[in-house]
């Protein structure tokens, strides 16, 4: 478990590393980096092991996965204290597919889905797609510290027929306490809208945080509440899709399995079956190192930010490896620079001022904020799982990059 040296993934077929992306995002396709939400660690142990094992054998014939869900439950009672009723877990082809199916199923098109932002945005691409309206909920932001509005939680809400809740929150790294989940769940019950609570980046909460499951703090309230988890991020297996899907209404568990059925996508594939058994068996102490060397990653961004480049400033940050940076004090001289340099600065299908600006000066590519909602143009979000190294480099260029605006 050596954080500080990573596999190399150029010519991997990693997005991640992809010339034309990085081009695309940041216009320059030698930028580090730092955007798209998977992490350049060596696998968990177990995971490699197992891996190196399916090669090895070289059949991938048809597998018999009867004990993903006990898998699953066991570590979601180890890493987070919730003994789940297993009789009303399911496994699901990805989480977004879970998503995607429980918006299919439990809206119509028209309705309204509450989504805090600023938001990931295959949430709105789902909305959008699905012929459902998001209703953008902006989650209340002051000096690098995104909070829950409650107020305007409920505004929102009496005029939505679901909620879409990433918990803990990307890209701002929030993890909610358990006061605030009651107040939605509460609120939940109340309209009796259902919940949906995208919980892939849980596993990730910092030492010293504590994620509480929708779940679990909805066995004292009653509302309708479907939780995700999944080996993704955790594990870093995003590519290999599947997740665990968590009903607390047995009719609503019912319709999900009956139509995932008729789509014939009730069973994992062959290896990412053996690699979800083998995280959830016997990944805890990896997850334990990782979540260290995560908090460590973030508080050195945040000691830099504040040693030399005091005009960034890092969001929560307190889960996961991926949280905005607020480039307000920053933005309008960039975009100055950006917008008035057209042949220096190309727009690409997914860039935007700041993710320019950063590559093209700095060296490294981040996902703009406007990826998360228009609103959101003077952030930029940094992913930081990497070591401490190709961390250290890039900050060097962000930091570069401001210098050159001074």
């Amino acid at each position: 478990m050596d954080f500080n040296n990573s596999p190399e993934r150029k010519n991997t077929n990693s997005v991640k590393w992809n010339k034309k992306a990085l081009k695309g995002l940041s216009g320059n396709e030698n930028a580090i980096p730092m955007w798209v939400a998977d992490m350049d660690f060596p696998p968990e142990p177990h995971i490699k092991k197992k891996g190196i094992e399916i090669a090895d054998l070289g059949v991938y014939g048809y597998p018999v996965f009867d004990d993903i869900i006990d898998k699953g439950a066991y570590f979601i009672e180890n890493r987070h204290n919730w003994k789940i009723d297993k009789s009303k877990a399911l496994f699901s082809m990805g989480l977004l597919h879970g998503i995607g199916l429980s918006i299919d199923l439990f809206t119509k098109k028209g309705d309204k889905i509450l989504v805090p932002s600023p938001t990931y945005r295959p949430f709105r691409e789902l909305c959008r797609l699905s012929d459902r309206v998001m209703v953008d909920h902006e989650l209340e932001y002051k000096d690098g510290q995104y909070s829950l509005n409650r107020e305007r939680f409920i505004e929102d809400a009496e005029k939505s027929d679901m909620i879409l809740f990433c918990s803990p929150h990307n890209p701002s790294g929030l993890v909610f306490s358990l006061d605030e989940l009651l107040f939605v769940l509460e609120t939940a019950k109340r309209l009796d809208i259902p919940v949906i609570s995208d919980e892939i980046h849980a596993d990730l909460v910092h030492p010293g945080v504590s994620h509480i499951p929708m779940g679990k703090a909805n066995e004292k309230i009653g509302a309708k509440v479907i939780t995700l988890f999944a080996p993704s991020k955790t594990f870093n297996v995003a590519g290999e899709h599947s997740a665990i899907i968590i009903f607390s209404d047995e009719k609503m568990k019912s319709e999900f399995e009956k139509k995932q059925a008729a789509l014939w996508l009730t069973t994992p594939g062959y290896l990412i079956g053996e690699l979800m058994r083998e995280a959830y068996q016997n990944g805890l102490e990896y997850n334990k190192k990782l979540t260290e060397y995560l908090k460590e990653n973030a508080d050195y961004i945040r000691e830099y930010l504040k040693e030399r480049i005091p005009e960034l400033k890092l969001a929560n940050g307190n889960a996961s490896f991926v949280t905005f940076i607020d480039c307000s004090e920053i933005y309008e001289k960039a975009k100055e620079r950006v917008l008035s340099n057209p042949d220096k600065y190309a727009f690409g299908k997914d860039a935007g001022v700041l993710s320019l600006f950063f590559g093209v000066d700095g060296g490294v590519a981040m996902n703009d904020g406007t990826w998360f909602g228009e609103q959101y143009k003077d952030f930029v979000r940094i992913n930081y799982g990497c070591s401490r190294k190709m961390l250290k480099k890039a900050l060097e260029g962000i930091e570069k990059a401001v210098k050159s605006l001074r």
